[in-house]
């Protein structure tokens, strides 16, 4: 009998003679290893030698087992208003990489990272160890081993502030991962094309996006409580930060005349609210029946950072409609704005006047 215990992780490998075995870790312990004479005995969870060996490590008092390693402020952190307050998709994305963390090993023969002592941790030499697991990592995902990396900065920098650690030797790393998206922009032929092929439910999302610059997840959450006397008022879900704005004309147009089917303003064809995949599928579809494979949904961002800086609005403006930092509008000012020619335009005519 196999049973599915909590915490507990399989890593199947082929050895030498080609045969495969099967080996067994508890998360932020370590191995699961047969007890003496138990070594010949069916190893596996749901046998009595698994479960005498299993449940010798839990017995164990907890504290006494992660004091003074990586797994205390592991733990610390998850419980810290810094991890509970954010986003519940956040969150799970930070466990995602927080398992893995757990559960790396420099090298095969080493102990999981997590039960190194701090003073380990706080080595200056721990950071090429680092940057080396997370280049292993990088081999099958580069975006995710950044990802991850990043996570364990966070937690590191929890522990640093706490005294915990005196040095977070994963701080700014050179990342793997480049995504270069600085030509992805929503430009007016793409539009065009997209709201000549895309379904009702579908413009509306557009529309909503275009204008308001937001997440597609906040988007498709957003009520109809949130627009009254013609303003949209909502808090983000991944930074919580509170978008007040005046709905533009348009999108005041839109959605004065759009019907009210559900809690929710954007809606399936069925009159009820999107799910996620739902409506990727068919944001999807209709991005390919336009031919503008390559554009995605958060590209839309981008594209309304710049409408509003052609518009003649400033960094603090545009940050306010977005709900970004002033500093990450001018990044993506920096990326964006080169591929339309409304800025240029607007120099040379003002070198002109001058002249």
């Amino acid at each position: 009998m196999r049973l599915k215990l909590k915490g507990v992780y399989a890593n199947t490998k082929t050895l030498s003679d080609g045969t495969k075995r099967t080996y067994y870790s508890l998360r932020g312990v370590g191995a699961i290893r047969p007890e003496p004479g138990d070594e010949d005995a069916a190893f596996h969870p749901g046998t009595p030698a698994f479960m005498r060996a299993y449940n010798k490590l839990i017995e164990a008092p907890r504290q006494a087992r992660v004091s003074g390693t990586l797994q205390s402020i592991i733990d610390g952190y998850q419980k810290s208003p810094q991890f509970t307050k954010l986003a519940p998709r956040t969150q799970k994305d930070y466990i995602e990489h927080i398992v893995k963390i757990e559960r790396a090993k420099f090298k095969p023969n080493l102990p999981l990272l997590p039960t190194y002592p701090l003073d380990v941790i706080d080595d200056p030499k721990i950071r090429k160890r680092f940057l080396d697991w997370r280049d292993e990592m990088a081999r099958s995902s580069p975006r995710q081993a950044d990802a991850t990396l990043g996570v364990l900065r966070i937690i590191l920098e929890w522990g640093r502030d706490r005294g915990m650690i005196a040095n977070n030797h994963a701080t700014r790393p050179k990342k793997v991962y480049k995504a270069d998206r600085s030509d992805k922009l929503w430009l007016p032929d793409h539009i065009a094309a997209f709201r000549a092929v895309a379904p009702p439910e579908i413009l509306l999302a557009l529309d909503l996006a275009l204008w308001t610059g937001q997440r597609q997840g906040d988007l498709l959450k957003l009520g109809w409580s949130s627009y009254k006397d013609g303003r949209l008022t909502f808090r983000q879900g991944k930074r919580k930060r509170k978008v007040d704005m005046p709905a533009p004309a348009a999108l005041k147009a839109v959605l004065d005349a759009a019907p009210r089917k559900a809690a929710t303003i954007l809606t399936s064809k069925t009159g009820k609210p999107w799910g996620k995949v739902n409506f990727q599928h068919k944001w999807r579809a209709a991005t390919l029946a336009a031919e503008l494979d390559g554009l995605h949904f958060h590209d839309i961002r981008g594209t309304t950072c710049t409408m509003l800086a052609d518009a003649g609005c400033t960094p603090s403006e545009i940050a306010a409609v977005l709900g970004w930092t002033v500093s990450t509008v001018n990044e993506m000012l920096d990326r964006y704005q080169s591929m339309t020619a409304t800025q240029s335009n607007s120099a040379i005519r003002k070198l002109e006047a001058r002249a």
